[in-house]
């Protein structure tokens, strides 16, 4: 299994919580690293991982120019989302002798084996994942059928030939608006399964739980393993987390009217929360990314409304300090 992140010094933690739980949960696999800042890389290098290969941005840079144009026209959330497709190009040229690679959003966390996901997907030259939004969430689908948080490209023509063409379509437009047909990097993924035969949609349940698609699911534990209904988590998607303070954490689970308690709480949250505050290496906080996308009296009545949904839904964590 190959797997690649990127990631700079602010979500270093994150990256660092992503790597740890790959390792704890599987050894069969290769992270590659995509560090997009000195500090991120030179931290790493001095206190390197297991089964981690390091990638200084700049050679990706270096290797594709129009990232640079792209630089200069976009933010840095834009730019991010820019890079994607460029560093799963990257290291499958880099590293041609591997059979695949798999994008991975450095807000993920495995709570069990990946290699389930690789058993449904098989020779599949494309995997991608739906957000199954909940029915509170479907407002959301303006965003995008799909979710990058993990996109698997085979090393054969259609693979290679779909990553290539996900790539060119970033370049060209990959920003935080919504139009009809895109959104950043996600959207095009809805183009993907009329145009690649060999595609495949993840069913596993356990893959990419999220506040968006949450209240979908009964979450219970059968000795020490989460389930989601039937099914083992495999790796949940820690977006939306906000960080109040150096030990305080907000969920945002009150957009989802899902009170944070039980399972959730003790065996999901709390741990990936402590692990990531452990690894915060060059700051006690985490700046959250900036959304562009909504503004005016739309980002009024959507802040009214998730102040008042936070009255009757607990979302808050406070950790030990």
């Amino acid at each position: 299994m190959n797997f690649c992140t990127h990631f700079d010094s602010n979500y270093l933690p994150h990256a660092m919580t992503l790597a740890s739980s790959l390792e704890r949960n599987s050894k069969n696999y290769t992270l590659y690293m995509i560090c997009m800042d000195k500090e991120s890389f030179n931290y790493l290098k001095n206190n390197p991982l297991k089964n981690i290969q390091l990638i200084y941005f700049r050679d990706i840079e270096k290797k594709y120019p129009s990232l640079k144009v792209a630089k200069s026209n976009r933010n840095l959330v834009e730019y991010f989302f820019t890079c994607s497709p460029a560093i799963c190009n990257y290291v499958m040229d880099q590293f041609n002798f591997i059979d695949s690679i798999t994008y991975l959003d450095a807000d993920l966390y495995f709570f069990s084996d990946p290699v389930k996901v690789f058993n449904e997907i098989k020779d599949k030259s494309i995997a991608i994942i739906e957000h199954r939004f909940h029915w509170t969430t479907k407002r959301q689908l303006k965003y995008g059928r799909f979710n990058v948080g993990w996109v698997t490209f085979k090393n054969d023509i259609e693979g290679k030939k779909c990553l290539k063409q996900w790539m060119e379509n970033c370049l060209d437009w990959c920003y935080q608006k919504v139009e009809k047909d895109r959104f950043g990097d996600q959207k095009y993924l809805n183009r993907w399964p009329s145009l690649y035969k060999n595609l495949h949609i993840i069913q596993n349940k356990g893959a990419n739980l999220a506040i968006w698609n949450i209240p979908n699911y009964n979450l219970s534990l059968v000795e020490n393993q989460i389930f989601i209904d039937n099914q083992p988590l495999i790796f949940y998607h820690f977006a939306n987390i906000d960080q109040i303070s150096k030990s305080t954490f907000n969920t945002n689970l009150s957009r989802v009217f899902i009170n944070l308690k039980g399972i959730l709480l003790d065996k999901v949250y709390i741990p990936y929360l402590k692990e990531l505050k452990s690894n915060m290496i060059f700051n006690d906080q985490i700046i959250p990314k900036k959304d562009n996308h909504i503004s005016g009296l739309k980002y009024f009545f959507t802040i009214l409304s998730r102040k008042i949904r936070y009255i009757f839904f607990n979302d808050i964590i406070e950790l030990e300090k």
